[in-house]
């Protein structure tokens, strides 16, 4: 008996080694495997030759559109951080409307994030992947103990809510998931969305939605992924929360650049520490926008002290609730309105948009940076600004700050508020409006998140600054409403009390 165990092992140990290799061989004793890989291995191979992949390739992804009807086939190779479209396969029937399966007998496809769990070579529907619906967010949003389970991606053309692409297609989809899980990837990722979420798909969406608010609240989650794929072509990183939402995680990086930064941490960026109050949601932005670079800024571990440009702490420590992970200067120059137009700048220079970069002076002249990078620099006297060339064109990130510097000196709430426009309703602000007051000294805070109530229409915002001397840039805290805090309510009525200052509505501007 012992040496017949021995003798197990022996011929175990190659299996074992191999790992995943296994799940390939385990799969081929199946004869509608065996056939499948007979009837698509060539076409396998030559949709990857053509795309330029090596076969099996390091990573898959399958993301389906429920309106287009498309199944569609992603591939990341070892020498790629993002994915590469491929192919899709159309569905060959549909059952249900647009919207997420809440309950088991609905007849609806599933909307969200999955990953293949179970691959099936005797499904009564030729062969047939399952995914691990329902997932978390599912089970929190769904009817409580009836939702159902067997969601599955298969052959044939019929369905009770599964997405069926034909036998041909499912071979082939079988065989390419199969060998990819058998190279080492564990979880093949399924994302299903309603639509494509482009503009287009999102307008077509809200119309079919008919002011059902719960369920534009849920797309409007999913389109944060969509939109987070869609630019980056990178796997989502996410987590749901305790109302059922995706929270993602992706690093910015590849969508949104923070020049003064080396290393921008994602889980410790401003949209993933300061979640909106319960019952509300992030208003919706395009990624890559200056409002969408604003709700991504990095900001520092914790709650930590505010410091001044001198190193020194700042004597009044309770009136801000984060601060962000932006540098300083090493003199008085950075102020309230200079954080804004840092910050303004920043944005511009991190997407190349240089002719953007231009602000007033105090007396009013205007100061462009695309001048500045082609070596001349600007001379003041008293009331006047004259051009000089000093450098060689140089438009380095050192310039930039340098630019900035000289700005900061002859810039402040005064010209600010000169050269932006006001807001005739505060019910129209966004993310980037100012609250602003011009004077000597004046002041000025950054509306820096929004988010709304889907279900009153009820806005909250987010305010940020720096003030005198200069100091960290912070989130503040609302002190007037400590249980909303840091959150404000845009029906704040006549007074918008911040730690530091006093506003009015009629103070609301914009770039």
């Amino acid at each position: 008996m012992f040496s017949v165990l021995i003798v197990v092992i022996f011929f175990l140990i190659p299996q074992i080694v191999t790992g995943q290799g296994i799940f390939k061989d385990v799969q081929n004793r199946y004869p509608r495997v065996r056939q499948a890989r007979e009837n698509s291995e060539h076409d396998i191979d030559s949709l990857f030759q053509t795309k330029g992949l090596v076969y099996p390739s390091e990573e898959i992804l399958i993301v389906a559109y429920k309106r287009e009807r498309l199944v569609n086939l992603w591939v990341r190779s070892d020498t790629s951080e993002t994915f590469l479209f491929i192919k899709q396969y159309p569905f060959t029937a549909f059952s249900g409307t647009l919207g997420p399966k809440r309950i088991q007998g609905d007849l609806q496809i599933p909307e969200g994030f999955y990953y293949i769990s179970h691959f099936n070579p005797y499904s009564n529907f030729h062969l047939s992947m399952k995914i691990n619906y329902p997932n978390q967010s599912d089970s929190i949003l769904g009817k409580d103990g009836s939702l159902g389970n067997e969601i599955r991606i298969h052959g044939s053309c019929v369905t009770i809510g599964c997405i069926p692409i034909g036998d041909e297609s499912i071979e082939e989809l079988y065989i390419i998931c199969v060998d990819t899980k058998s190279n080492g990837q564990q979880r093949i990722p399924v994302y299903i969305f309603p639509s494509k979420l482009d503009k287009q798909g999102w307008s077509e969406l809200t119309q079919a939605a008919d002011n059902d608010t719960s369920l534009l609240k849920f797309w409007h989650n999913l389109r944060q992924g969509y939109d987070i794929f869609t630019a980056t072509h990178r796997k989502l990183s996410y987590r749901v929360n305790l109302r059922g939402q995706y929270i993602y995680s992706n690093n910015h990086l590849a969508i949104n650049r923070y020049p003064w930064l080396d290393v921008h941490d994602a889980q410790n960026c401003l949209f993933n520490r300061l979640e909106p109050p319960a019952d509300y949601e992030r208003t919706y932005y395009p990624l890559g926008s200056f409002e969408d670079w604003l709700r991504h800024l990095p900001l520092k571990p914790g709650n930590p002290q505010l410091y001044l440009y001198n190193g020194t702490e700042k004597s009044y420590q309770d009136g801000h609730y984060a601060v962000i992970d932006i540098n300083v200067g090493q003199e008085d120059l950075q102020q309230c309105a200079d954080a804004i137009i840092r910050l303004y700048a920043e944005y511009s220079f991190s997407k190349n948009d240089l002719d953007n970069i231009t602000f007033d002076l105090t007396n009013g002249d205007a100061v462009g940076f695309r001048k500045w990078i082609s070596g001349y620099r600007p001379l003041v006297s008293g009331n006047t600004v004259t051009w000089h060339k000093r450098a060689a064109s140089d438009s380095s990130y050192d310039t930039f700050r340098a630019y900035l510097k000289f700005i900061f000196a002859y810039a402040g709430t005064y010209s600010l508020s000169q050269e932006t426009q006001c807001i005739e309703n505060h019910c129209d602000m966004v993310i980037g409006d100012i609250f602003i007051q011009g004077g000597f000294p004046g002041h000025a805070v950054l509306v820096t998140d929004m988010a709304i109530n889907p279900r009153t229409g009820e806005k909250v915002f987010l305010l940020s600054q720096s003030y005198m001397p200069a100091q960290d840039i912070h989130i503040l805290k609302n002190l007037n409403d400590p249980d909303l805090s840091p959150w404000y309510k845009l029906d704040f009525g006549d007074i918008l009390y911040t730690p530091e200052w006093t506003f009015t509505k009629e103070d609301l501007k914009k770039f």
